[in-house]
C-alpha cells in the first residue's frame, strides 16, 4: 500500500527541478533509454561498506551509469585485486568509515595492498571518491580521505572534489553522482544521454519517500515494555525494550512476507538530552531568567544539539580561549587518536571549565555544537516472531570520571526518560552483510558476550519460526552468571527444546582465572573447525576494540591447529570465509 504525501512530493519536485537546472535539462521524459554501444566506455565502481549503506549508494550510481550508456562494473572491495587498477580508465570509490576512522572490514585487504610500497603507479587513471560518515566522530569520513590521498599519490587524476556525506547522505550522494557521471559522459561523448540521470531519480525516489524513514523522517513507536535484565547488584545495567510498530506496519502495508526489518538490522533511536544537563548548561552560561524560560532555546538544547560530547569546533574554540599547551599541541599535531584519548571522560562543559581561560558565550557554544544524532542499536527480535514489534537490548552507559558521573545520551534517555506507553522517534537501517544464511540447513556459530547477544536472539527466533534445520551454537558470557546472565530463561528454554544445539558460556569473574569467550572457543576448537568445514557461518557481535580482535585471533589459531595449516594458510582460509560472507561482524 502506498500513501501520497503532498509535502514530500513537493520537496522531491523542487529537488529534481534543481538537478535539472544544474545539469542543463529542460524537461523530463520518464522512459529510460537502453544502449548497445557501451563497449569500450568503461567505468569501475568499488565500495567499502560495514552496514550496507555504501553498497546501496554504489548500486544507485552504477544504475545511473548504465542509464547513460557506460559499460559499468560494480565491485565489492573484498573481491578486488590491486592489478585491476592497471586495466581501467575511470574509477569511483564509495566508502564508509568504520568506527572512529578505520576502513570497513571488506576494504581492509585491498587498502593494505594499495598502501604497500610495491603498489604500482596509476598515472592518468581518473577517479572520484564519495565518503559516508558521521560528523560527530573526530575522524569523520577518514576512510574516504585516505583513499583520496592515496590515489593522488599514485598519480591518479581527480574527476571532482571528494564529497564527505554526513548521516543524511542521500541528496549529497546524488549530486556527487551527477557531477561525476556528467564529466565521464563528456569523456566518452555521451552528453546527450545525461537526461536519463534525472529520469532515474524521478523513478527511484518518488515511490519510496512516503515511508522511507530516516533521521529526518522518523516514525513514532510506542514503548510497550522496559525491564532490567541484569540484577540490581550487577556492576552494569542492561535493559530490554519492546516497541510497538503496528502503526508503521499499517502505513507501509508490511506483512510476514515483507517485514519492516530483518534479523541483523539496526534501529536508530532519536534521543533527547536530559533536562538536568540542559539546566546545567543554562546555569553555567549564566542565562538570564528570560532565556531559561525561553521555550525555543530549551527545546533546541533538549532536542537538537549534542551538548554532552565535545565537537571538533568546540575543541578548537576552547583552545583559542585558553592556553593549555597539551590541547594546543594535540590540535597542531593533527593526531585524532591522541586527541580522542585526551578527551576520554570529558564532556563539553567539563572541557570548557577546565581549559577555557576566557569566557565563552552561550551563543558561541550553541554555534559550535553538532546536531544531536540518532544512536543505532542491533535489533534483538525477529519480525517472524514479533511482526508488530521491535526489541532492543541496551546497556545504559554510566561511568565516573574526573569526580563526575557521565552517561550516554541515548541509552540513559531510554532508561531514565522514557516510560511504558510513551512514544519515541526512530528508524531502521539494513545491515546487508550480517544476515542468516538463506540455506536453513547450514550451521551457524554466534559469538556475542554481553549486549552482543542482541542480533543472535533475533537469529535464533528466526531459525525457530522458519523451521531451519541447521545447528546453532552460541558463545555467550559476561562478568558473573548470577548477575549478568541476560535472557537466561529464554536461552535455557531454547537449549532444552533443541533449537540451541550448543551453548558455551564464559563468565570471567566466576573463577580465579578470568575466562572469556575466546578461551571457550579454543577449548572447543576441534568441533568449531568441524562446523566451519560443514559450511558453517561464523558471527561476532560486540566490542570492537578487544573482544572482536581476541576472537578473531582465536579463530585463526583454531583453524591453523585443527586444520593442520600454516599461519598463512589459516589467514587465507579466513579470507575465503569473509569473501563468502560466512565470517561477518557487527562490532562497535
Amino acid at each position: 500500500m502506498t500513501q501520497d504525501n503532498p509535502k514530500q512530493q513537493q520537496k522531491i519536485s523542487r529537488f529534481l527541478d534543481w538537478l535539472k537546472s544544474l545539469l542543463g535539462f529542460t524537461e523530463i521524459d520518464m522512459g529510460l533509454s537502453t544502449f548497445d554501444d557501451s563497449a569500450g566506455k568503461q567505468l569501475t565502481i568499488i565500495y567499502g561498506t560495514q552496514t550496507g549503506n555504501a553498497q546501496s549508494v554504489a548500486e544507485m550510481v552504477a544504475e545511473q551509469a548504465k542509464a547513460i550508456g557506460l559499460d559499468t562494473s560494480l565491485r565489492d572491495m573484498e573481491t578486488v585485486d590491486i592489478s585491476l587498477f592497471k586495466e581501467i580508465e575511470h574509477l569511483l570509490v564509495v566508502t564508509s568509515t568504520f568506527d572512529d576512522g578505520g576502513m570497513p572490514e571488506n576494504a581492509e585487504a585491498l587498502w593494505e595492498s594499495i598502501c604497500d610500497p610495491s603498489a604500482p603507479m596509476l598515472n592518468g587513471l581518473k577517479y572520484a571518491v564519495l565518503g559516508l560518515g558521521d560528523s560527530t566522530y573526530l575522524n569523520f569520513c577518514m576512510a574516504a580521505k585516505e583513499w583520496d590521498a592515496r590515489l593522488e599519490t599514485l598519480g591518479c587524476v581527480s574527476i571532482t572534489d571528494r564529497v564527505d556525506c554526513d548521516v543524511d547522505y542521500e541528496a549529497s550522494s546524488i549530486v556527487w553522482a551527477h557531477t561525476v557521471l556528467s564529466s565521464i559522459a563528456k569523456d566518452y561523448g555521451l552528453q546527450d544521454n545525461l537526461s536519463n540521470l534525472a529520469n532515474l531519480d524521478a523513478q527511484n525516489m518518488q515511490p519510496h519517500l512516503p515511508y522511507n524513514h530516516t533521521h529526518k523522517n522518523p516514525f513514532n513507536a510506542k514503548m510497550l515494555t522496559k525491564k532490567m535484565l541484569t540484577a540490581v547488584s550487577s556492576s552494569k545495567q542492561i535493559m530490554h525494550y519492546e516497541l510497538d510498530i503496528s502503526g508503521l506496519a499499517v502505513l507501509t502495508g508490511s506483512n510476514a512476507d515483507m517485514p519492516l526489518y530483518a534479523e541483523g538490522d539496526a534501529i536508530h533511536i532519536i534521543p533527547k538530552n536530559n533536562s538536568k544537563l540542559v539546566k546545567e548548561v543554562l546555569n553555567y552560561f549564566k542565562a538570564n531568567k528570560a532565556n531559561q524560560e525561553n521555550a525555543t532555546l530549551v527545546h533546541q538544547l533538549t532536542n537538537d544539539l549534542e551538548i554532552r560530547t565535545p565537537s571538533k569546533e568546540l575543541i578548537k574554540l576552547v583552545a583559542e580561549k585558553g592556553g593549555n599547551d597539551e590541547l594546543n599541541r594535540l590540535l597542531a599535531n593533527n593526531d585524532p587518536e591522541a586527541l580522542d584519548d585526551f578527551l576520554w571522560g570529558k564532556d563539553s562543559l567539563g572541557l570548557i571549565k577546565t581549559y577555557a581561560d576566557k569566557k565563552i558565550a552561550l551563543n558561541e557554544f550553541i554555534r559550535v555544537c553538532q546536531p544531536l544524532v540518532a544512536r543505532a542499536y542491533s535489533i534483538s527480535s525477529s519480525p517472524h516472531k514479533h511482526p508488530n514489534q521491535v526489541h532492543m537490548t541496551v546497556r545504559s552507559v554510566r561511568y565516573n570520571s574526573a569526580q563526575k558521573e557521565h552517561s550516554g545520551v541515548a541509552s540513559t534517555y531510554l532508561a531514565d526518560m522514557v516510560n511504558e506507553g510513551d512514544t519515541i522517534q526512530c528508524y531502521f537501517t539494513s545491515n546487508a552483510s550480517f544476515k542468516i544464511p538463506q540455506d536453513g540447513s547450514l550451521p551457524i556459530i554466534m559469538v556475542g558476550p554481553g549486549t552482543g547477544i542482541a542480533p543472535f536472539r533475533s537469529f535464533l527466533e528466526a531459525r525457530e519460526m522458519t523451521g531451519a534445520t541447521g545447528d546453532n551454537w552460541l558463545f555467550f558470557g559476561d562478568r558473573n552468571a548470577v548477575t549478568d546472565f541476560i535472557y537466561r530463561e529464554e536461552i535455557e528454554a531454547m537449549q532444552a527444546k533443541g533449537l540451541l544445539t550448543k551453548l558455551s558460556l564464559a563468565f570471567s569473574r566466576d573463577q580465579a582465572k578470568k575466562t572469556y569467550v575466546q578461551d571457550r572457543m579454543k577449548e572447543e576448537g576441534v568441533e568449531l573447525f568441524a562446523w566451519l568445514e560443514r559450511g558453517g557461518y561464523f558471527y561476532i557481535c560486540g566490542d570492537a576494540y578487544r573482544m572482536a580482535k581476541d576472537v578473531d585471533k582465536a579463530l585463526h589459531e583454531i583453524i591453523a591447529e585443527h586444520g593442520n595449516m600454516s599461519d598463512l594458510d589459516a589467514m587465507m582460509y579466513v579470507n575465503k570465509l569473509q569473501k563468502q560472507k560466512r565470517y561477518v561482524k557487527d562490532v562497535y
